[in-house]
């Protein structure tokens, strides 16, 4: 964990640069669909002869339109710097196809960050995850090791674990939304504010947990991309034992 502050201290001097009228998308959304969102929407292009809104707002809600069709029309819909377009999507984006589920919500977002820039005449900072967040924080997905020496942790000890961390969570304004104990781990799925000092609320967690047997491993996990499978988890704890011994 502590080996990659480095990489912590490279971001947080990014956060600072960003302007306090960023949005987070709130949504969990696979990364690699917002990967396939964002490359594809350099590529939209308005042609103002053929692409008439009206028609394109008809042709998205048509059932005989395809997936593929329907994903360039959110698309082109979302470049529209009109109301119109935003509430297009918007109702289409409450009952959509479930395979256009998410790229629905990505035109939305888009949309409405074109209509923001146009109305307010500055620029608007959009910071997407695979986990989403909620106002001014990010979630992220905690995997807490245990000690290879420990074959179980007490009740005491777990109850620490989850008393620390909403403390600790607590104090940076954050919030835990929920914790689940595993034979090897516990993983914490937390939503944190932006700029928060994320290795200081590990650290603070560990030191605080370990004064009860020393039942934390220093190795902790943490990613805001996706809620990792127990077998991805398990996976990398063997990895980070071999590696150790």
């Amino acid at each position: 964990m502590f080996e990659t502050e480095n990489i912590f201290e490279s971001i947080r001097g990014a956060l600072n640069n960003i302007p306090e009228n960023y949005k987070i998308l709130e949504e969990t959304i696979d990364i690699e669909i917002q990967k396939e969102f964002f490359e594809s929407s350099k590529n939209i292009k308005i042609d103002p002869e053929l692409d008439v809104l009206p028609e394109m707002i008809n042709k998205l809600n048509c059932s005989e339109t395809s997936v593929d069709e329907c994903k360039i029309l959110l698309q082109k819909l979302a470049s529209f710097d009109s109301v119109e377009a935003f509430r297009a999507i918007e109702t289409y984006s409450k009952s959509p196809r479930h395979e256009l589920k998410d790229w629905s919500i990505l035109s939305l977002q888009q949309s409405k960050m074109l209509l923001q820039c146009s109305l307010l005449d500055e620029q608007q900072v959009f910071i997407s995850t695979g986990l989403g967040g909620k106002n001014h924080k990010l979630r992220y997905y905690i995997i807490f090791p245990f000690n290879q020496n420990v074959r179980r942790i007490s009740k005491i000890q777990k109850e620490a674990l989850v008393s620390e961390l909403n403390f600790f969570m607590a104090k940076y304004d954050a919030e835990t939304e929920s914790v689940e104990f595993s034979k090897r781990y516990a993983a914490a799925m937390t939503l944190i504010p932006l700029k928060a000092p994320i290795p200081d609320i590990i650290r603070d967690i560990l030191n605080e947990c370990n004064h009860l047997g020393d039942f934390l491993s220093p190795d902790v996990m943490i990613t805001n991309m996706k809620k990792l499978t127990p077998n991805e988890i398990l996976k990398i704890i063997d990895n980070l034992d071999d590696i150790e011994n």
